[in-house]
């Protein structure tokens, strides 16, 4: 199971020269990374080592001056697989280095015949470790080089061997393993294999041990089989009745029992429906080692959104071409360029921080406070979203005048259909903008929106006279841009 170990750095000079190291390029990360991991496996723990000589090895540039300050090698060791740590989890380091390969947690759990818990222990006892990016996509997982499980089971022979013959599992862990698995299988149509694999994710045991555990289980007490056909599981339709029945304030007790269940069943339903509705959301976000600090919460949403959404003014462009509701539309206020930034910066940690809330789901039995969080931090998204989008939309229609200057027989339609064009490129904008390596979104959004309407003005020319005269009417683009505006959340009033 990947997850960063809870650990903090012990020389702080080590510490900021992480923090200037993550804003470095990728590939020179990388480079950074393996250097880290040489030194760490060259340095004796019984030694000090100069600062300087530790920063040269890592970064290969020597500082200016001497620092005459020495690093116990104890303290140094814990600090540079941090910094591995740390570093490798900034990037998409690659799974498959055929110069130097790894192993997943699980796959050096299944080689040795230990628990991905144990593997846990021995990373945090001293066995080096990094982030890897699967090949095929998805989460970075953490994996351990070849090299350094082999130095740590040098290092550690009889800590490995006794490890490895502990295969027994107490009677009292078995007795909850099965349970477990038992009201897992009363709620859900789930087979053994599904169960064992949950519960060797959530347990950190061997996908095998627990799979044999059960079905010993099962031959033993044939009575009391945990994986039989059980009867009367409620069907979808029941499950849907059970939360709209919820959601419009029906007595959860009137609930259990019209369909003749308990409390905790209706509850279940209804966690479970939230929690599948939060597995549909799209979450992609852009990343920030700002994120990943214990104090991110207090940096980053520490200042009141009524703070940041403090007006310098309303937009000056004229409205009186527009038609009544959209000027109400594109009479937006005017937002300092930091406070615009501190706004996406906000967007994407919110997205991130309800990203990792879903990934604490309980599979089968998701709970209230996991889903709630959850659909805390979703909910702010969406009013960020909806405000980012609100606020550039002054940009989009300032952009759109200028592309119609020198245009011969340009109308409020032709305006419309610009608005409508440059509203689709304002929310896949917002969406996309790296809040780390840009610095101004109104200059970017200027010139995506320049480049779409050239664009659309180039393919709107090659359509020939006779389609260049099908004009658009500017009721229908009116509404397309008023339903464009209610999918990014924006709300406007009916026309």
């Amino acid at each position: 199971m990947s997850r960063r170990l809870k650990q903090t750095f012990n020389c702080e000079p080590l510490d900021e020269l992480t923090r200037q190291l993550v804003f470095s390029p990728p590939d020179k990360r990388a480079r950074q990374v393996r250097r880290i991991e040489r030194l760490h496996d060259q340095l004796d723990p019984e030694k000090n080592f100069p600062l300087d000589f530790l920063f040269y090895r890592i970064t290969k540039y020597r500082r200016e001056g001497k620092d005459a300050v020495l690093l116990a090698g104890e303290a140094v060791l814990p600090d540079l697989r941090l910094m591995i740590d740390t570093l490798s989890r900034s990037m998409r380091m690659p799974i498959d280095d055929a110069g130097d390969p790894v192993e997943t947690v699980q796959q050096l759990a299944d080689r040795l015949g230990v628990s991905t818990k144990t593997i846990g222990r021995w990373r945090a006892a001293g066995m080096r470790w990094r982030w890897v990016a699967p090949t095929s996509g998805g989460r970075k997982v953490v994996a351990v080089p070849r090299a350094a499980s082999q130095r740590y089971i040098g290092d550690h022979p009889d800590q490995v061997r006794r490890a490895a013959e502990f295969t027994q599992m107490e009677p009292a862990a078995r007795k909850r393993l099965i349970e477990r698995a038992r009201q897992i299988a009363r709620r859900r149509e789930v087979s053994l294999n599904q169960v064992a694999a949950h519960l060797a994710q959530k347990t950190g045991r061997a996908l095998q041990t627990i799979r044999q555990v059960l079905a010993n289980y099962d031959r033993d007490h044939p009575g009391r089989a945990v994986f039989t056909d059980h009867a009367g599981p409620l069907s979808a339709k029941q499950k849907r009745v059970i939360v709209r029945a919820y959601r419009v304030g029906v007595p959860v007790d009137r609930i259990a029992e019209r369909f003749k269940r308990t409390r905790s069943t209706v509850y279940r339903v209804v966690h479970q429906h939230r929690a599948g509705g939060a597995g549909r959301v799209t979450l992609d976000y852009i990343p920030s080692p700002v994120f990943d600090r214990d104090d991110a919460d207090e940096v980053i949403l520490g200042r009141s959104l009524e703070d940041l959404t403090r007006s310098t003014g309303m937009a000056g462009d004229a409205l009186d071409d527009l038609p009544e509701p959209m000027r109400v539309l594109f009479n937006q206020p005017v937002i300092p360029t930091d406070r615009v930034r501190a706004l996406f910066v906000r967007y994407n940690y919110v997205k991130f921080r309800a990203g990792r809330a879903r990934e604490k789901f309980d599979r089968y039995s998701p709970g209230a406070k996991q889903v709630g969080v959850f659909d805390d931090f979703a909910e702010q998204a969406r009013v960020l979203r909806e405000l980012l989008v609100r606020i550039h939309l002054p940009v989009v229609l300032s952009v759109a005048r200028r592309h119609l200057i020198g245009e011969t027989g340009s109308t409020r339609t032709h305006l419309i259909e610009l608005l409508e064009k440059g509203l689709g490129v304002l929310i896949q904008s917002v969406e996309s903008f790296n809040h780390v390596r840009q610095r101004r979104f109104d200059s970017a959004l200027t010139n995506r929106l320049l480049t779409r309407f050239a664009t659309e003005s180039q393919a709107g020319r090659s359509l020939g006279a006779k389609q260049a005269q099908r004009k658009l009417q500017e009721g229908d683009g009116l509404k397309r841009l008023t339903d464009l505006a209610g999918e990014a959340g924006v709300r406007i009033c009916d026309v």
